[in-house]
């Protein structure tokens, strides 16, 4: 049976272990691809990426063995690595083409606002911390007693949100030929209006799906993604046959 690859990119300061419960729970017709940025997980001897372009460079390298159609799950840093990886792709001739990106826990990138001034990479520990939770994200409490822990996921996320600053100044505006599903929690800190301009990103169309839950809703309610994603992803299939 030919599976669907399913390209899933993680989140700001964390890894592609966000997404066990999803994988657990799609069907056996969609191969799950997780991928762990560089510096953490399966990619953690390599130094973290800075810059969108990057890490799309590094993305691309790293999904070289997908030929034909895929999709794309984008969990909130992901979301937009997801629209600058599949916009890039569609640069090329032949190969590779997304046919849906699913845009997770993020806003619509054209009306989106830095949660910081200056760089990203220039920010201490304690206000890298403070963003990520006033983003939606969550800093786990034992940090706070292990420096060595605590200063590696400072750096991640100061690496991680200079990628999402990258993306923001430069690419907010690239457009891609795929669907694009938003998937959110309720609880989530993003309107419906921010939800909305992710319209603005593809020429496709676009549909939004609410979870119960916050900012790791998927975590939550995997099953109920993964029902969106299969039946997404099954019309898909069917339509390339037809």
């Amino acid at each position: 049976m030919t599976r669907f690859p399913l390209i899933l990119l993680h989140h700001a300061g964390g890894s592609a272990r966000v997404f066990d419960a999803l994988v657990a729970a799609l069907p056996a017709h969609i191969e799950p691809v997780p991928l762990d940025l560089p510096g953490r997980g399966r990619s953690w001897r390599e130094q973290p990426a800075t810059s969108a372009e990057e890490a799309v460079d590094w993305l691309v390298e790293r999904t070289a063995h997908i030929d034909g159609e895929f999709a794309v799950f984008g969990h909130s840093l992901g979301a937009y690595l997801g629209l600058a990886l599949v916009a890039r792709l569609e640069e090329r001739e032949g190969g590779m083409r997304c046919s849906t990106l699913f845009a997770s826990a993020n806003s619509g990138p054209v009306g989106a606002v830095l949660p910081f001034e200056g760089s990203a990479l220039a920010t201490g520990d304690e206000e890298i911390f403070r963003i990520a939770e006033a983003s939606g994200g969550f800093v786990d409490e034992r940090l706070r007693g292990h420096a060595q822990l605590r200063e590696r996921a400072a750096r991640l996320l100061r690496a991680d949100f200079a990628l999402s600053q990258s993306f923001l100044n430069k690419q907010r505006r690239c457009v891609t030929e795929a669907e694009i599903v938003v998937c959110c929690g309720a609880d989530d800190v993003f309107s419906a209006q921010q939800l909305e301009q992710w319209r603005l990103n593809s020429t496709s169309g676009t549909e939004i799906h609410r979870f119960p839950g916050g900012h790791f809703y998927l975590e939550d309610h995997a099953e109920g993604v993964a029902d969106v994603v299969a039946a997404k992803l099954t019309r898909t299939t069917a339509q390339t046959v037809s």
